[in-house]
């Protein structure tokens, strides 16, 4: 006897994976970068990709990374993060992360980055 699982034909599937998203914006002196989506393998390039820009030419003293919004973080956004930290201190400014997501806190507690990058 075998079972076929077939999905009712009414009903599509329409979720789709979630996009990075990368919102720029200046508080007084700082640039702040919201992030929101997946910080994975396959978006951590555009997160420091934009900080290579915002680091060229004439940085801002203080770069703020908004993780408010992230859904989901690993071991490369992790990497991301620390990439970052290293061009942001390489042209003299100061690195803040506003807020991070629950996943985000997670992952940092786990791999014994939190007093890293978060202060209360």
């Amino acid at each position: 006897m075998s079972v076929d699982h077939a999905q009712h034909p009414e009903i599509r599937e329409t979720a789709r994976p979630e996009a990075l998203s990368l919102a720029l914006a200046r508080e007084g002196p700082a640039a702040v970068v919201r992030v929101g989506g997946p910080l994975d393998l396959a978006s951590v390039d555009r997160l420091v990709g934009l900080v290579d820009r915002l680091m060229g030419g004439r940085p801002p003293p203080i770069l703020v990374l908004d993780l408010s919004a992230v859904s989901f973080f690993c071991a490369a956004g992790v990497n991301a993060l620390l990439t970052v930290r290293r061009r942001v201190a390489s042209a003299g400014c100061t690195l803040m992360v506003r807020e991070p997501s629950p996943i985000t806190v997670k992952v940092l507690d786990i791999v014994g980055l939190t007093d890293e990058f978060i202060t209360e």
